[in-house]
């Protein structure tokens, strides 16, 4: 079933379908090209902006300083949850947000803890979601699947919109 969320809600649908995954294929168009690599999320704000730490030294920093769209792809196949995120990056000089989104396993990655010169604080500000959500358990969406395929119907796919935020 389709479903659009507004307002107050859109939010708080967003935070809810990503919170549990964490980890998402953030997404740009290079040369041309679609590249993916996994981020770790460690905030989606009050307004729905996407946080993530990244290294000074990459490629996004030089995406996100130009303000370049990208887009965020999250999947929970255990739980029958997607989400696509679209928006545009930019790079936030505040220590005040470092502090907030540091966490232990950020110290895989900046030996230097919060005050490694390499560590950039990472923002999409989110423009509009897609999501896929079914509740239902893997076997149920097996059998809903193998039901659609022997009537030559369509399987019910659970509860699926779009989140806008602009």
């Amino acid at each position: 079933m389709e479903k659009d969320f507004e307002d107050n809600q859109v939010i708080k649908k967003l935070k809810s379908l990503a919170e549990d995954i964490r980890f998402c294929m953030y997404t740009t168009i290079e040369d041309g090209k679609i590249v993916s690599r996994p981020m770790t999320t460690l905030d989606i704000d009050a307004e729905g902006n996407v946080w993530f730490f990244t290294s000074r030294h990459t490629e996004l920093v030089r995406d996100a300083r130009r303000g370049d769209s990208v887009t965020l792809i999250y999947s929970d196949p255990k739980n029958n949850t997607y989400l696509s995120v679209s928006g545009t990056a930019s790079i936030v000089e505040s220590e005040h947000r470092k502090e907030e989104l540091w966490n232990l396993m950020s110290k895989a990655w900046f030996p230097g803890g919060k005050d490694d010169p390499d560590l950039a604080v990472l923002r999409v500000t989110t423009q509009e979601a897609a999501y896929w959500d079914s509740t239902s358990s893997k076997m149920v969406v097996f059998f809903s699947m193998l039901k659609a395929v022997i009537t030559g119907t369509t399987p019910e796919g659970g509860d699926h919109g779009k989140l806008n935020l602009v």
